[in-house]
């Protein structure tokens, strides 16, 4: 039975036993399950956990999302996955800059076209 009023992840049976779970062997053994017996509503509780601080968990479950989408004969989404909003400091912390872009020819210049319309039209 589904619950509209709970997020997507709340869904998954899994969702309360990972509450629970009190290391992270127990967490990765129950991923370990969720492949084996899963179907299509455990998919949001793996992205919840791909998202997770923990790169253990959140690569195993990268690796379980995948693997059910394939065994339930559902192609993984081409969408991009967000990056962690920690790893946004720690490129700060260690002075880490953006890679250059090739080929990315953008002009940003306002045209002052723009004002003299604005005020035509007053």
């Amino acid at each position: 039975m589904k619950d509209s009023n709970l997020p997507e992840h709340f869904q998954s049976i899994f969702h309360q036993l990972f509450e629970h779970a009190t290391d992270l062997d127990c967490k990765l053994l129950l991923l370990d399950q969720i492949l084996e017996i899963g179907d299509i509503k455990e998919i949001p509780l793996l992205e919840e956990l791909e998202n997770s601080e923990n790169l253990a968990l959140s690569n195993k479950a990268f690796k379980i999302r995948t693997s059910l989408l394939n065994k339930l004969g559902r192609p993984p989404s081409k969408k991009k996955t967000r990056l962690p909003m920690n790893l946004c400091f720690l490129y700060d912390e260690f002075d880490i800059k953006p890679a250059k872009l090739k080929g990315l020819d953008m002009d940003f210049e306002v045209s002052l076209e723009i004002f003299e319309t604005e005020q035509e039209n007053q």
